[in-house]
């Protein structure tokens, strides 16, 4: 039996400039937080937009717009959004993000009271500042995320007072080290925004892109990016149980994309030779290997002999062909088992997370598991809504092991 003790509330809370304001409790309807592997993080309150106000005798229009003639939620104004639950009067609520309004929408239906769609961005949307083309030559994949950081750190620096981007040198040290990192000869972003160019590259090569931003007591504003193999990144970890912890659960086993190998096709750029590499699931050796087909009882032998091939690429040597098709491979075969899910709110549950999914409660603790969706799955996108009905999670996520061994 529960005691009150174990009670938890669901609750959020808005800051607008810095400053709580609880006296749009009574007219927010409805707050959702999303976020994914390959976009901004960004925040959506749907709010009461009418009073209705005194009855004033012998007028047809009663009330007047309560929001939308105001500059309470104007764009360009920083945002900041907590998400938890309160436990005996105690806060303990988790912050989901901080940016800047950058909509509204007034909603004036046929019928029923006007509301007003707030959306906020992340303030990764503030560093799309300047469109630019640079070149990497050289250049290590973890080398190309630090200078573009290093481009993000500048334009940064000239807008705003106090703030420092970063990627730590340790990190691009190991990130080269544990994964074989091999340099470029060659790379261009053309006439893009350093910020979108990194996350978009980053999804191609089955990196993932997570953010820690601290402010000390002088205001300085120290934003530090970590970039890590989608296999390697550390998150909090959950055990999601269906009809337990976990309220639905939706995966998709597809195949259509799935080969045994790759093959990249191109020449050398300074001899004009053809250079040709073909790479198979079984040379995926680093990081965790990809979830197979065989892995989940599927035997085809229509599957062995399908190959994507890569064409039309210009390539310094059979080394960075083989990097190529290592990289394609993965990515395709990461989309072998994908799945949506809903769970109750949980703040942590992250684009990013590792989770444990557990169709039958006997496959929390064994390996391996019954049941052929039971595994340990990567998130790579989260919607956290807060409603009249409760606070929710839906996620989306891509298998990547049998077992968390």
């Amino acid at each position: 039996m529960s005691s009150v003790d174990d009670f938890y509330v669901p609750a959020y809370r808005v800051v607008l400039n810095g400053k709580v304001q609880p006296q749009l409790v009574q007219d927010i309807i409805s707050v959702t937080f999303h976020d994914s592997l390959k976009d901004v993080d960004s925040v959506d309150l749907q709010v009461n937009n009418w009073d209705p106000g005194e009855p004033i005798p012998g007028q047809a229009v009663q009330g007047s717009f309560r929001y939308h003639n105001t500059n309470t939620f104007d764009p360009f104004q920083e945002l900041e959004l907590w998400l938890g639950y309160y436990r005996q009067g105690q806060d303990n609520l988790q912050q989901m993000m901080v940016g800047e309004i950058s909509s509204m929408a007034p909603n004036f239906p046929a019928a029923g009271g006007s509301t007003l769609t707030v959306r906020a961005l992340s303030f990764l949307h503030q560093f799309r500042i300047q469109q630019k083309t640079l070149q990497f030559n050289g250049k290590t994949d973890s080398q190309i995320a630090q200078q573009i950081v290093q481009e993000i750190n500048k334009d940064a620096q000239a807008k705003f007072a106090k703030i420092k981007i970063q990627m730590l040198d340790s990190e691009v040290s190991d990130n080269i080290q544990k994964n074989s990192e091999k340099p470029w000869p060659f790379l261009e972003m053309h006439n893009q925004f350093p910020i979108v160019f990194l996350m978009q590259r980053s999804r191609d090569i089955g990196y993932d892109i997570t953010i820690d931003d601290d402010t000390d007591a002088s205001g300085l504003r120290t934003i530090t990016f970590h970039y890590q193999l989608s296999s390697s990144v550390l998150r909090p970890s959950y055990v999601l149980v269906w009809g337990q912890s976990m309220i639905s659960f939706q995966p998709t086993l597809q195949t259509a994309r799935q080969v045994s190998a790759v093959t990249v096709n191109g020449w050398n750029v300074q001899t004009k030779k053809a250079i040709s590499k073909t790479v198979t699931r079984a040379d995926l050796t680093g990081g965790v290997k990809p979830i197979a087909p065989e892995d989940l009882g599927l035997v085809d032998s229509q599957l062995v002999q399908k190959v994507e091939v890569v064409v039309d690429r210009g390539l310094k040597d059979p080394a960075e062909a083989q990097q190529v098709a290592e990289r394609t491979l993965r990515q395709l075969a990461q989309g072998l088992v994908e799945g949506k899910g809903k769970t109750i709110g949980l703040p942590d549950l992250r684009a990013g997370s590792k989770v444990q999914i557990c169709m039958n409660p006997l496959d929390i603790n064994r390996q391996p598991p019954l049941d052929r969706f039971s595994g340990i799955y990567q998130v790579t996108e989260t919607t956290h809504t807060f409603s009249d009905s409760g606070y929710t999670t839906d996620f989306t996520c891509r298998m990547e092991a049998k077992t968390n061994s």
